[in-house]
Order: C-alpha cells, then sequence, then structure tokens
C-alpha cells in the first residue's frame, strides 16, 4: 500500500525565497533536499485514483487564502527539525477540516500547521545556532493557490513525487 500526503504550497516571490532557503540550508547541514510546503494532510494509505478523485474535489472546495507564518522554531523531530509554525488562521483550519472530511480522516487536535524549513537530527544548540543565520528576509505571509498530492514511496524525501498539482 502507497502512502500519499495533501501538500499546500506557497505562490510567487515566497515559494522562490523559501526553497532558496530549505536549497541552502539542506545543503550546508547535509539534510534532504523538498520543496516548501505545508502538510495539510499526511500519511493517507491507500490508493492512488482514489485520492486523486478527492484531492480534485478538495481543491474545487477550497479558494486561495494567505497564510501567516511566525518566528522559526525547532523540535526533536526528524520532520519538525526547523521549521516556521504557521498561523492556525480560520482559513488554514477550515482546509485542514475539509480535508479529513473528503478524505474520511478522523479530525485530529493535533494537527500543527508549519512550513519546514530543514529536516534532520540535531543537537538544540545547533538548531538555536542556525535560526540565528537565517536570513532576516523570509517571507511573512504567502498566498496559498495550489493543492498538492504527494506520493512517498518511503520516507525519504527523493522517493516523493507530485502526483497532481491544482489551483484552489
Amino acid at each position: 500500500m502507497r502512502t500519499f500526503h495533501l501538500w499546500l504550497v506557497p505562490t510567487g516571490t515566497a515559494y522562490d525565497r523559501l526553497a532558496g532557503v530549505l536549497s541552502d540550508l539542506s545543503a550546508r547541514y547535509r539534510g534532504p533536499a523538498f520543496d516548501p510546503h505545508l502538510t495539510l494532510l499526511g500519511r493517507l494509505e491507500g490508493e492512488e485514483e482514489p485520492f486523486l478523485d478527492r484531492t480534485k474535489q478538495l481543491a474545487r472546495a477550497l479558494h486561495p487564502f494567505e497564510i501567516r507564518l511566525k518566528e522559526p522554531a525547532y523540535e526533536s523531530l526528524y520532520f519538525r527539525c526547523l521549521f516556521l509554525p504557521v498561523e492556525p488562521s480560520p482559513p488554514v483550519l477550515e482546509a485542514h477540516r475539509r480535508a479529513t472530511e473528503i478524505f474520511d480522516k478522523q479530525p485530529t487536535s493535533a494537527f500543527d500547521p508549519h512550513v519546514s524549513l530543514l529536516y534532520g537530527v540535531f543537537p538544540e544548540s545547533m538548531k538555536r545556532e542556525i535560526i540565528t543565520t537565517l536570513p532576516p528576509d523570509l517571507p511573512d505571509t504567502f498566498l496559498v493557490s495550489r493543492l498538492q498530492l504527494i506520493r512517498a514511496d518511503s520516507t525519504n524525501p527523493r522517493d516523493w513525487q507530485v502526483v497532481e498539482s491544482l489551483d484552489l
């Protein structure tokens, strides 16, 4: 059985700026490369075709909206090593609610929207140091107008493929 994820993708100069920072950090700290995104739903297990149909249904149900980013943060988890927390605004929470409904997933209070900057396992002191070196012109908002269905053939980002990318 395959695993899929639903991503909201930054647009325009915010995408370009975040992609540049992610690329720089992954090269500098030998972390995996990945595209900027906010995971709306993760770890969906099943067949591609039904998920593709549901992704199209969700894209039709959502409209572009603004994401507000907070100050950089870190955790001890590999995929939340270094990230920008996302303000849990009504549009973000509504997009998550609709996704859980359409994908028939149990809603979870654990939804903690964020945009990752670096994956890996690093000492806390190093993560604090990395934060001090982040460029001051990181975007603090961006428009979301794309939804992507990602097929993850493993937990390694090099094995993540965009199945479909849809306008909201």
